[in-house]
C-alpha cells in the first residue's frame, strides 16, 4: 500500500528529472460562472491552458509553456516568471504570488509551495491510493480533498519523477499527451535574457488606455448625439422600504425609499447640530441633502441623483405630502 507521505516526498519540490512534452486542456462546460479575486498594488498576471495544445517543459519548480511552433507563453525559474501576453514580444516579468494559474491544469504547470500541503483537514486523500499506468508510465492516482465544500480532485502522479501528468477537478481536465525524460535541458530552458515589461509600467500603460478610450468614447457622444447638457424630470418614490427608530427620541425616524436609492430624516426641532451620514450610499464624495422645519420638527431629505437632484418643486411636494398643514418656518443647523 502507498502512503500518502510518499508521494508527498515525491512532488513537493517538483518533477525530480526533467520532463517535456505535449499537454492538452478539456474545459468543464459550467455555463455563466463568477469569478472573484482580489489583487493590492500591482495587477496580477494570468497563465493557463487555452483550447489549444502546448508543448510543456518541467524540472523542479522551473516550467517552460510554449505553443507547438516554438513561441513561449510562460517561463519560470523557480523564483521569477515571464509572462508572454497576445501582441507584445516582451514578456512582462514578475513573481509566481503575483501570477494567477487557474484549474483545470495548474498542478502541471507549477508545483504547489509546501505550506498548501501542510494545512491541516486540505489536500488530504479521500480514498487509498491506486497503482495505475498512463501514457506508459508507472503512475499513481490520488484523490484529495481540495476544501471543506469543493469537489474532489484527482492527481496522476508519475512514480518515478514525481510529475503530475494529469488533473481532473470540477472545472475541467489537463494531462500530458505524451512525455518524455531528459538530463540535457540547458538552463537556459527556464529562463529569459531578453527585454522584459516591468508590472508597474503594464499596469500604468493599461490605464491610459483605458482613460484614452473613456475620453473617445465621450468625444464620439458629444460629436453624434449630443454635447449640451441632458436634463430631464425623473419621477421619484419617496414612500419609505425600511423605517429605523431609536426607542429613546420615539418621534424621531430614518426612512430608506427606492431600495436604498434615498433617505428622509426627522427628529424633534432643536438648535443643535443634526449630524448625518452624508456618505451613506458608500461613495467617496457626499450626497447633498435638504433640510428644513417646522414648529415641531426638523426634516431632511437626500436622493443619490447627484446634485441639484432634489429641485425647490420637488422639496414643495414633499412638505405638501408630509406635513400638509405645517408650514416650513426655518432651516435645522447641519453639521457633515
Amino acid at each position: 500500500m502507498t502512503h500518502w507521505v510518499e508521494v508527498l516526498l515525491k512532488i513537493v519540490d517538483g518533477p525530480q528529472r526533467p520532463v517535456m512534452g505535449i499537454a492538452r486542456a478539456v474545459h468543464a462546460d459550467m455555463g455563466p460562472r463568477t469569478v472573484y479575486d482580489a489583487h493590492y498594488g500591482v495587477v496580477p498576471s494570468y497563465v493557463g491552458f487555452g483550447l489549444s495544445e502546448i508543448r510543456l517543459f518541467r524540472f523542479g519548480r522551473k516550467t517552460r509553456m510554449e505553443s507547438l511552433d516554438g513561441k513561449p507563453l510562460f517561463i519560470a525559474d523557480g523564483q521569477t516568471c515571464w509572462v508572454f501576453q497576445a501582441g507584445h514580444d516582451d514578456p512582462i516579468e514578475t513573481n509566481e504570488l503575483n501570477t494567477r494559474i487557474p484549474d483545470p491544469g495548474r498542478d502541471l504547470i507549477v508545483s504547489r509551495p509546501v505550506e498548501h500541503w501542510a494545512r491541516p483537514g486540505l489536500t488530504r486523500p479521500t480514498r487509498p491510493i491506486e497503482e495505475v499506468e498512463f501514457i506508459g508510465r508507472r503512475c499513481w492516482n490520488v484523490e484529495l480533498k481540495t476544501g471543506s465544500k469543493g469537489s474532489p480532485m484527482v492527481l496522476t502522479i508519475d512514480t518515478e519523477t514525481g510529475t503530475v501528468l494529469k488533473q481532473e477537478c470540477e472545472e475541467g481536465s489537463a494531462e500530458y499527451v505524451d512525455c518524455a525524460l531528459s538530463d540535457e535541458l540547458p538552463d537556459s530552458t527556464f529562463t529569459w535574457t531578453g527585454s522584459i515589461r516591468e508590472p508597474r509600467n503594464v499596469f500604468a500603460e493599461d490605464r491610459a488606455r483605458e482613460v484614452e478610450r473613456s475620453k473617445s468614447n465621450m468625444q464620439w457622444f458629444h460629436d453624434n448625439v449630443s454635447a449640451q447638457r441632458i436634463q430631464a424630470d425623473v419621477l421619484v418614490d419617496f414612500t419609505p422600504t425600511e423605517v429605523r427608530r431609536d426607542p429613546e427620541h420615539p418621534e424621531s425616524f430614518e426612512a430608506h425609499f427606492e431600495k436604498g436609492a434615498g433617505r428622509l430624516w426627522r427628529r424633534a426641532r432643536s438648535s443643535e447640530d443634526w449630524l448625518l451620514p452624508v456618505n451613506w450610499t458608500g461613495r467617496n464624495y457626499p450626497t447633498p441633502i435638504r433640510a428644513w422645519s417646522t414648529q415641531t420638527f426638523d426634516w431632511a431629505c437626500a436622493i443619490d441623483l447627484g446634485p441639484g437632484s432634489l429641485t425647490d418643486a420637488t422639496v414643495a411636494q414633499l412638505h405638501h405630502a408630509l406635513h400638509p398643514s405645517k408650514d416650513v418656518v426655518g432651516t435645522p443647523p447641519l453639521n457633515p
